[in-house]
């Protein structure tokens, strides 16, 4: 009989280090499929909640945020690389709009009505860090919500009604509760706690001993 673990995986879209640690994760879990059953949640989680909901340029952005320069440079070179050891494609030079990840977090929220969570958390980390779609144009978060069988005049309604904020700003709330100040985090059986983007070995570890 196989093991059960109840997964918890906080993350934001805009946080390159919570796609290289939710990409080395899913290996984890691959790897230990035929002893572990895994029911994964995803809990949101807002980097910067200020950004306005059209997205700011994503230069402008780093330019008042982190000053921009050769260490940032630097920096993005080890998440490239980081991303790249897990597995993942990073594609910083597409990325055009540094954007509010609210209608991001709502429809995750709404996938997770159908069992599609993890999916579309995939979906959108691949389509905004290896496509470098701007997501905070409704059209394109309707164009990823399609891989997954949602119809366009269905997500745009949805986006833009109010459905969703209340229930993301709640689960943000209950982030908050648990002591969690960053991301990607990781919850097993509300038990354990795995902080930032750990090697595929941590992971392995805390499965088989949780």
């Amino acid at each position: 009989m196989k093991k059960k673990i109840e997964l918890e995986v906080v993350v934001d879209i805009v946080c390159p280090w919570c796609y290289v640690g939710k990409t080395t994760l899913l290996k984890a879990m691959d790897s230990l499929k035929d002893q572990i059953e895994f029911d994964v949640r995803i809990l949101p989680f807002q980097l910067d909640p200020d950004v306005p909901a059209e997205g700011v340029p994503r230069s402008e952005y780093l330019t008042k945020k982190f000053g921009g320069g050769e260490r940032f440079a630097e920096a993005e070179l080890r998440v490239i690389q980081a991303a790249k050891n897990a597995g993942a494609e990073m594609h910083f030079e597409k990325i055009q709009m540094q954007i509010n990840t609210m209608d991001c977090h709502r429809l995750i929220w709404l996938a997770g009505k159908d069992g599609k969570q993890l999916a579309a958390t995939n979906e959108l980390y691949k389509a905004y860090y290896e496509e470098g779609l701007d997501l905070s144009r409704k059209a394109n978060l309707a164009s990823v919500m399609a891989r997954l069988g949602y119809e366009a005049p269905v997500i745009q309604t949805f986006l833009d009604s109010d459905q969703g904020i209340r229930e993301v700003e709640t689960l943000i709330g209950e982030v908050y509760s648990f002591g969690i100040s960053g991301v990607p985090f990781f919850i097993l059986n509300r038990e354990v706690g795995i902080s930032g983007a750990q090697p595929l070995e941590v992971f392995l570890q805390a499965f088989q001993e949780v």
